[in-house]
């Protein structure tokens, strides 16, 4: 029930947010460009925004904008890429009032002989009737996503590429991977986030590269596949039934498989945007947008016309199909075996960062139900996770990942609803960008709801 009304919500949701918040993104996008590229002072306790920016991409990005995107288009059809589309318009402003909310409402905590912020859904949830019950089912909800979504699903899908590009053992490749993994986990969010800030920009400019080369070198085509898009979003063939089953294939696979690569409302980019060092909500909040832009609209799109220009759109829609081996034949066709390697340490590197990137989640929410037990109980609760989590990436070389796909739709689904609606119910509390002037004040970010 939940998987067929989940597009609707969503929609819904998108567009009462969109039109709360005034529309300002779509209505003034040189305003928006503006206040994402201005700069601004910064407090101490945290981050970097950029870099902020760079760990919710590796979270976002992972498997999600290259295999996600071959999941969809094979589970629902060339019209999913639509469906993709549209939730990432729709939940541009849930992003941006989720981040803003995570600023205004974070705390700043002692970490061992410093200071840093931390917040996210868990804090912000807290302020709605019964909050507490909420931010815990948040929590519980985020911790299980983590081991299947930001671990298993991210380490099947690098450990299956390394496997089929290199025809290596994969038991010896997923130890190196677990030991790697544990190593950047166990150092803390600032390796984590130093990590993410290197290595995100540097594939996602290498990996647009490549894909608009295929585009480029077809765009003759190009007006044809597009058309296939909106055709099929709408289409009654797809299944071979009514227009309303095909269509809600699409919708489905196109809106779950988005939430899963951009994350809008499902409240975990928050939690990274919420140690940022920003004096100002609004900005941070911009990167948000921006963040949704990035992997959907161009990542996504780059990854489903490259796959639709080499012949995925006319497969069997429904079939199960290795999604890693459908990507890597996609390039390998349009730049041989050098691209299966590039697409390959792409998807290796991505995963690994979504990886990392889900443990710093997980353990910020395992620390927000423990926080008060007492500093020795959750120093030992987390040390407990973080080990689980390296063992679950070790576990990934006999995982199945059909399976995962699904499990990991349920959870996202109920993550982005329960704090989707949460962040709809306190949407009086966050404010828009305004137009700029010199002696415009900035705004406390540590102020409470």
């Amino acid at each position: 029930m939940l998987r067929i009304w989940f597009p609707f919500f969503l929609c819904a949701a998108g567009t009462y947010t969109a039109c709360r918040l005034r529309l300002f993104c779509y209505l003034h996008p040189g305003m928006t460009v503006r206040w994402l590229l201005s700069g601004e002072r910064h407090e101490g306790g945290g981050y970097s925004p950029v870099r902020a920016l760079c760990l919710a991409l590796a979270g976002t990005l992972g498997v999600g904008n290259i295999t996600g995107v071959a999941a969809a288009i094979l589970l629902g059809g060339p019209g999913a890429l639509f469906w993709m589309w549209v939730s990432a318009l729709c939940t541009m402003l849930i992003k941006y009032a989720e981040v803003y909310l995570a600023v205004i409402t974070r705390q700043k905590i002692r970490d061992g002989g410093g200071t840093r912020y931390a917040g996210g859904p868990m804090q912000y949830l807290r302020q709605l009737p019964g909050g507490a019950v909420w931010s815990v089912l948040f929590c519980l909800l985020c911790i299980g996503a983590s081991f299947l979504q930001g671990n298993l699903l991210q380490s099947t899908a690098a450990l299956s590429c390394v496997t089929d590009t290199f025809a290596v053992h994969p038991v010896p490749t997923a130890l190196v991977f677990s030991l790697a993994a544990a190593i950047l986990i166990f150092g803390g969010r600032g390796r984590i986030a130093s990590f993410c800030s290197a290595m995100i920009p540097l594939l996602s400019v290498l990996y647009t590269v490549m894909g608009l080369t295929v585009i480029l070198r077809n765009a003759a085509s190009v007006p044809a596949v597009l058309a296939l898009v909106f055709r099929d979003a709408f289409s009654m063939r797809a299944l071979g039934v009514g227009g309303g089953a095909s269509m809600l294939l699409a919708m489905r696979h196109g809106c779950a498989k988005g939430v899963f690569t951009h994350e809008a409302g499902c409240g975990t980019a928050p939690i990274s945007h919420a140690g940022a060092e920003t004096a100002c909500p609004e900005k941070q909040a911009v990167l948000g947008i921006a963040e949704v832009f990035v992997d959907t609209m161009v990542l996504c799109t780059i990854t489903g016309l490259v796959l639709l220009l080499s012949g995925v759109g006319s497969m069997e829609i429904g079939a199960v199909y290795d999604y890693q081996a459908v990507v890597l034949g996609a390039f390998r066709m349009w730049f041989g075996d050098a691209a299966a390697v590039f697409i390959t340490v792409s998807i290796v590197f991505y995963a690994f960062a979504a990886l990392v990137c889900w443990s710093f989640y997980g353990t910020e929410c395992l620390r927000y139900l423990l926080s008060d037990c007492g500093e020795i109980v959750t120093a030992r609760g987390v040390t407990v996770y973080l080990s689980l989590y390296v063992l679950c990436t070790f576990l990934g070389v006999w995982t199945e990942a059909a399976g995962l796909w699904q499990i990991s739709d349920v959870l996202t689904m109920a993550m982005t609803a329960l704090n989707t609606c949460g962040v709809m119910v306190l949407l009086r509390y966050v404010k828009v960008p305004m137009r700029q002037t010199k002696n415009k004040k900035t705004i406390d970010s540590t102020r409470q709801l």
